[in-house]
């Protein structure tokens, strides 16, 4: 994670000299204790026989089912019944709290009370705590000790019944376990040591969908699956300890949106959720949504709004759009998200990020904006947001569309979009500098819409819309959760399942793959279609995210669909991923929100094999391509673009690198970086043949090229590339190094006079001239095929300034792929000698990590040791050279 800014920087002030201490303890009252029980010995016998009951024989580890969760003790439930009071006068019975076993993890799960105040509990029992809580019941069972009662009667003495229990008592009484239909379920798991990654990780390895966002409380962490009812109860099951309780998810957004007719009003929501706000702090990073304005009064989002302006202020800032408004929407998901959420619950609501909105299109009655005017338009508002708060972390939005152009080669828009990203306006003054040290910038863009029509033509899904192919901005493209029609709907269906692809979205596989980036990247919810029984479809509010309305008097609440609904979850998800690591690049943020993706279920299971296996599932390169153009890397997920876990880490890397420079009589390749990577070879070595992932990330932003051949060459048109090269598992340090310098070391090229791209030919990337045996696929001494291992392999690197590919494979065959290099790909600032950019510099990010979800092992612990011995030889290395 990232480190706190400097610039924020402030001493403790420390309290040590004025302070004095003394004993303390609280004071007893003086209370006379009454038996609770005539019959403590035979209370106390009752209990064991029926502990011994209820506690199943320990299965042999070949047999045990249960699923492994780091920091979570094997065990079982017991259900426990308090006495019921003897009288009005006496209070509830409650599960006294020397029941619990907290050292040994003996606890209560949860309870009910019943209608007598008698109190169920579901409680945990530890294998390991057994022996101890059966000692204690003995130790009672044997009666008064001398007039002060049994020992541990304050354990036990209320405690009527123990039963043998299941997963089904943390379900509500009326699920029926035999409804085949797919819901959604709230997991309330205990939010201790690391068990609610580590039951997301077992969840998402048993191929159950995760929603990416969790709710997060005191001791607990709400986890949302997708499954049916006897799925989700199979899982439960297995993961005794962990889930403390489990809940149908919310239906549908509609009864939020209806008037109430005399009974609760959309009003009296948002009257709710506004109390329960907590503001940003003031220096927040923010979020830009450059749209159709804003209904700036609104009471949701006036804590978050810092800026509502237009890029003509004869325009106004209001929202302007038809019925309930656009830009008002997107501002909403980007400060809040779906609002479903928040307003299912009581929770408080503590903004980490702010908001700004620019208008960009012209209210009616003024004259529209001409689409050669839309690049610049949008600079402007860049400008306008920068202006009036600078040096603020800020992300931008956008979620307008030409539907009119052809996407599948740059325009002038999404060219603009790239010069934003990489610091290239006019206003930024800063053509004197160096690339790497330019204004770099996220910018966020929706894929585009399909609006509706026959089902079968939706789902092929057209082409992303203009300005989404721009290669350095986050093409955001959409996904859906919701899959629930009330039963007004009857003759509707969902036309997606539950956590497949939008029908909304756009995608790129229909466009040139060596000339356009995969777009979308990552999906965010963009809700789903309804199709009647001729196959016709369209949006349906029970199927849309639910945003704040532009009509804040009559209708403050409205549903709101499509990729201009994910374009505003993209940025509610970078406000909070900057709130959490503060001060990376924006190469950097870009970076990790792709490498965090995960592909739910529906698409997972194109890709990924069942039952642990080692390669990727069937089909080619160019079939996994075609997907990927559909739906990107999957949805990004916050908690692992935030931090790393025991068996799944991530590393980071920013720097700035000169690709190329002056020649005899042109420009040449000048610099590759190595990465002695601090691989936990004995963590990887002992888990063998166990399936592991490694993700790298390389991120970079070009300056783009629209003129002349730019436009349809990626080597003309992008500044500068990058590719990375992975370190083959036979080969030494020393011949890795050699295989990306042996051109000029063995003098098979003067670069001085031919250079790389005279000997590649026709390959765009180097890269694929300098393949090893391992990296091509070919067979290697050993006869394994390790191109098989990558997703996407670098035939797939043609185009883009992103580049992100996925080896899975033996935990034992990644132990030897300990170092990667990040080298220069053609750009125009090497073939362009008259722009004189030759010796600049660019930067990049680039994000690698080693996921082995489920396995019981401690990679980060071993990687972060391996990283300091690995600090300090290089260290050494570098004082003596």
């Amino acid at each position: 994670m990232a480190g706190q800014d400097p610039k924020d920087a402030r001493q403790h002030l420390s309290l040590d000299r004025v302070r004095t201490s003394g004993s303390y303890a609280p004071p007893k009252p003086a209370i006379k204790r009454k038996p609770y029980r005539d019959d403590y010995v035979a209370h106390g016998t009752g209990l064991l026989r029926q502990l011994a009951q209820a506690l199943p024989q320990i299965p042999p580890a070949n047999l045990d089912l249960r699923l492994p969760i780091h920091g979570l003790k094997p065990g079982v439930l017991v259900a426990v019944e308090t006495r019921p009071p003897t009288s009005d006068r006496q209070g509830p019975s409650k599960i006294p709290v020397p029941f619990e076993l907290q050292g040994q993890d003996l606890v209560v799960l949860t309870s009910l009370r019943r209608p007598d105040r008698a109190e169920e509990a579901i409680v945990f029992v530890p294998d390991d705590a057994r022996q101890d809580l059966s000692r204690r019941l003995t130790a009672y069972s044997r009666g008064d000790r001398n007039g002060q009662g049994p020992q541990h009667a304050p354990q036990f003495e209320r405690i009527e019944r123990i039963d043998a229990a299941n997963g089904t008592k943390l379900f509500p009484a009326s699920t029926n376990f035999d409804d085949p239909a797919l819901r959604w379920w709230e997991l309330w798991v205990r939010d201790i040591r690391e068990v609610p990654r580590g039951l997301i990780a077992s969840a998402r390895a048993q191929r159950l969908d995760v929603h990416p966002e969790q709710l997060v409380f005191p001791d607990t962490q709400v986890v949302f699956v997708h499954a049916t009812a006897r799925q989700a109860l199979d899982f439960v099951s297995r993961t005794a300890g962990a889930i403390e309780e489990v809940r149908p998810g919310a239906g549908t957004i509609e009864p939020f949106l209806s008037l109430g007719q005399g009974r609760v009003t959309q009003h009296d929501f948002v009257s709710d959720l506004a109390a329960r706000i907590i503001p940003p702090r003031t220096d927040a990073p923010t979020v830009c949504v450059m749209d159709t304005g804003v209904a700036a009064a609104h009471p949701l989002l006036t804590d978050g709004l810092i800026l509502a302006t237009a890029v003509d202020e004869a325009w106004g800032a209001h929202d302007h759009w038809r019925n309930d408004g656009h830009g008002t929407g997107v501002v909403s998901l980007a400060l809040h998200g779906d609002l479903e959420h928040p307003m299912n619950d009581q929770r408080f609501v503590e903004l980490t990020h702010s908001v700004e909105s620019i208008k960009i299109l012209p209210p009616r009655g003024f004259a529209p904006t001409p689409p050669a005017s839309y690049g610049m338009v949008t600079q402007s508002a860049i400008s306008l947001a920068e202006t009036s708060r600078p040096n603020r972390q800020r992300s931008f939005c956008l979620a307008s569309c030409a539907i009119d152009t052809n996407a599948s080669r740059p325009s002038s828009w999404s060219g603009a979009l790239d010069q934003i990203a990489a610091g290239e306006l006019a206003g930024d003054g800063v053509f004197a500098l160096k690339a790497a040290d330019k204004p770099k910038r996220v910018v966020m863009v929706a894929a585009g819409n399909i609006s509706g029509g026959l089902a079968v033509e939706v789902l092929d899904g057209g082409p992303i819309n203009d300005p989404a192919q721009s290669w350095n901005a986050l093409t955001i493209g959409g996904y859906t959760t919701k899959a629930e029609l009330g039963a007004e709907a009857a003759r509707l269906t969902p036309l997606a399942v539950a956590n497949d692809r939008s029908p909304f979205s756009t995608t790129s596989h229909t466009l040139p793959t060596d000339l356009l980036p995969i777009k979308p990247e990552v999906l965010f919810e963009a809700g789903n279609m309804a199709v009647d029984e001729r196959g016709e479809c369209e949006w349906h509010p029970a199927l849309s995210l639910l945003s704040a309305g532009k009509e804040v008097e009559t209708n403050p609440l409205a549903p709101f669909w499509a990729t201009s609904a994910a374009v505003g979850m993209a940025g509610h998800f970078m406000g909070r991923l900057q709130a959490a690591l503060p001060g990376y690049w924006p190469e950097t943020y870009r970076a990790l929100t792709v490498h965090s993706a995960r592909w739910p279920k529906p698409i997972a299971d194109k890709l990924l094999p069942s039952r642990g296996g080692k390669k990727w599932k069937g089909g080619g390169k160019g079939e996994k391509i075609r997907l990927l153009r559909q739906v990107g890397y999957g949805v990004p997920q916050l908690d692992l673009a935030i931090a790393s876990a025991k068996n799944d880490f991530t590393m980071i890397a920013q720097a700035e690198i000169q690709p190329y420079a002056d020649g005899t009589t042109t420009a040449v390749y000048n610099e590759v970086h190595f990465y002695d990577l601090p691989w936990p070879k004995e963590a990887l070595a002992k888990l063998g043949d166990k399936a592991v992932m490694m993700r790298v990330t390389l991120s970079y932003f070009v300056e783009p090229n629209l003129t002349g051949k730019g436009a349809t060459r990626p080597e003309t048109y992008r500044s500068f590339g990058l590719r990375f090269a992975l370190k083959k598992r036979n080969e030494t340090e020393e011949a890795f190094h050699a295989r990306l310098s042996r051109l000029k070391a063995d003098g098979e090229v003067d670069a001085d006079e031919e250079d790389w791209d005279s000997y590649l030919g026709v390959i765009d990337d180097p890269a694929l001239a300098l393949l090893g045996a391992d990296d091509a696929g070919e067979d290697e001494g050993g006869g394994d095929k390790s191109g098989e291992n990558w997703l996407l392999g670098p035939n797939a690197m043609s185009a883009g300034s992103l580049h992100c590919d996925i080896w899975r494979g033996k935990a034992e065959d990644l132990v030897n792929h300990d170092a990667v290099a990040v080298h220069p790909a053609p750009g125009w600032w090497k073939s362009h000698l008259g722009q004189k950019r030759q010796s600049d510099r660019g930067r990049y990010a680039l994000v690698l990590s080693i996921s082995a979800d489920g396995a019981e092992v401690d990679l980060h612990a071993e990687a972060s040791q391996v990283l300091v011995q690995k600090e300090i030889r290089i260290a050494q290395q570098t004082l003596i050279g």
